[in-house]
């Protein structure tokens, strides 16, 4: 395999990188303050979405399909407005240090999902900073595309690499390449990829495989991924999984909330053997990446590994690449409100910066089993968050990794 033509310059980041503060616990709200938050963001919700289908002038000034998302929309984005004021958004990170990129030099990464949006934009961090990086996309079309794009500006070595995750014989040919041909230690290992079914999707798609498509790739692909490459980490690797905060039911999200229930479902329809709902899906899906990552950090511990594993949310992103399932007139309504009305969307550049974080940032030098967050919403900081009381549960971790690994046939 031969790397993508590399730039000999040293690529510098668009504004001066910052140390930042220390990341702290997360304290929420109380549960009386979260209920009456709800009540008064669907209240409130209801409201405006009268206001928009009464207004010609104000209904013309929005995307198409605003009319019929608007009251979910808003309920999701006046909630997390309510908990954060309104700010300019922040492009980058400013809590990723300049000592944290130096980690990047010599560094070998391997990025899932880095044909666009957050993994794109790790990509070119790392790669601009010394890292062989090993971009990861759905096609080889779409991984040497893009690899051609972060070599641009890259000082160290970029490869593109075919994995679908929704093939289990994908994520088989990808770790058996590694194996036979490049053979190299890997610093770390981003299952960053995933993807969320629109709302109208009434009926589940599927995996090659048989699996409901949502978990199948979100979880089951990067599963059986981790663990297959899991002899070819360094043996101070970090292993950094891409969660979201709506694992957790805590976080208000509208709709049916994220629990796995018995896990009877696993690998057909639902995990919890509950009728389909597409956003259940995904919420359910990041539930299984935070309770993979904690249950991976545990065994690695009892190992006596030094490999750590964590997680993290990077915050709102609201890109076409996340949203390709959705409906256009939906994603396009509520990119338009997170980041123009609502102001509570991060950039890609930012959620790049928090997985380069995770990667690479001093402070999570032999820390594990953690979960970091993007909060509060449109805060633009980034601190260690407490996941969710399911995501804690050790007895339904270990339950999970039994039938994740029967499932992919480890």
């Amino acid at each position: 395999m031969s790397a993508v033509s590399v730039s000999t310059k040293l690529s510098v980041p668009s504004a001066p990188w910052k140390p930042g503060v220390k990341p702290v616990p997360r304290r929420g709200l109380s549960r009386i303050s979260e209920i009456k938050t709800r009540h008064t963001v669907v209240a409130v919700a209801a409201f405006l979405s009268r206001c928009f289908q009464r207004s010609r002038a104000a209904h013309k000034a929005l995307p198409k399909g605003f009319e019929e998302n608007g009251p979910q929309l808003f309920r999701r984005g006046l909630l997390l407005s309510t908990l954060a004021p309104s700010i300019a958004k922040a492009e980058h990170l400013a809590s990723l240090a300049s000592e944290a990129l130096k980690n990047a030099q010599g560094k070998v990464a391997v990025i899932t999902g880095a044909t666009s949006g957050v993994g794109l934009e790790a990509a070119r961090v790392l790669a601009a900073n010394g890292c062989d990086v090993y971009v990861a996309g759905r096609t080889l079309e779409k991984a040497q595309k893009a690899a051609a794009d972060v070599a641009a500006s890259a000082t160290g070595q970029v490869f593109p690499m075919e994995l679908n995750l929704a093939s289990l014989d994908s994520v088989r040919r990808f770790a058996s390449e590694w194996d036979s041909s490049i053979r190299r230690p890997v610093d770390i290992l981003a299952c960053n990829a995933g993807l969320a079914l629109g709302q109208d999707q009434k009926e589940p798609l599927f995996t090659e495989d048989g699996f409901e498509l949502t978990v199948g790739t979100n979880h089951l692909g990067h599963f059986l991924l981790a663990n297959l490459m899991k002899k070819q980490l360094a043996p101070e690797a970090r292993v950094v999984v891409t969660a979201s905060s709506v694992h957790n039911p805590a976080t208000g999200d509208p709709g049916k909330q994220a629990t796995l229930g018995d896990l009877s479902g696993l690998g057909k329809f639902m995990v919890d053997g509950s009728s389909y709902d597409a956003g259940k899906a995904y919420k359910d899906s990041k539930l299984c990446n935070v309770l993979f990552t904690l249950e991976f950090a545990r065994r690695l511990k009892r190992e006596g590994s030094n490999i750590t594993v964590n997680c993290f949310s990077p915050g709102l992103i609201p890109s076409k690449t996340f949203f390709r399932y959705q409906n256009e007139g939906f994603s396009s309504a509520f990119a338009f409100a997170a980041e123009n009305i609502l102001k509570i969307a991060e950039t890609p550049q930012f959620g790049g910066d928090t997985l380069v974080f995770m990667a690479l940032d001093p402070s999570l030098k032999q820390k594990t089993g953690c979960f970091y967050s993007a909060i509060p919403p449109g805060k633009h900081q980034f601190v260690e968050d407490t996941p969710s009381q399911e995501a804690s549960n050790e007895i339904e971790a270990g339950e999970l990794w039994t039938r994740s690994a029967a499932l992919v046939g480890l």
